[in-house]
């Protein structure tokens, strides 16, 4: 995934934003509405594309996002709808008012999965995982190991 072509023709800034780019996005997005990305930008003042705009505003500057740690309320929400979900992270985030899917998504990549391992639930399934199968993700690792060298 690589840049769009016009963030390369116009030498749009990319990296950090500083918070005089946040706030300038912040107080056009609060008194304007944001309509159309890629427009943004120019009117608001911005050497960005309507992309990162959008990215800004959707997981950092939105009023009503919520910060700090998941409760195990909202946890086990997630364990429960990733169960009949799957990987729909934007569907998941629609039932956490103020979580976005992106916020959701790490959680499960970096926690979730792991307490669910350590239960003997398989995190793909929900299903408990068989007695004597390790159910780490270094056990896929030894098993292609093992085929090759066979």
């Amino acid at each position: 995934m690589g840049r769009h072509s016009c963030c390369y023709i116009q030498k749009l800034r990319k990296g950090l934003w500083s918070p005089e780019e946040d706030e300038k996005l912040l107080m056009h997005v609060t008194k304007y509405g944001h309509g159309c990305w890629s427009s943004v930008p120019k009117q608001a003042g911005l050497q960005r594309c309507g992309k990162s705009c959008r990215l800004r505003w959707i997981n950092y500057l939105r009023p009503d996002l919520k910060r700090g740690t998941f409760s195990k309320e909202e946890e086990n929400l997630i364990i429960q709808l990733h169960a009949a979900l799957g990987n729909r992270w934007s569907q998941i985030a629609a039932q956490l008012p103020g979580r976005t899917d992106n916020e959701i998504k790490n959680l499960w990549n970096s926690c979730l999965k792991k307490k669910l391992r350590q239960k003997g639930i398989d995190p793909v399934t929900h299903k408990k995982i068989p007695e004597g199968e390790n159910g780490g993700e270094d056990n896929g690792m030894r098993k292609r190991s093992q085929e090759k060298a066979a």
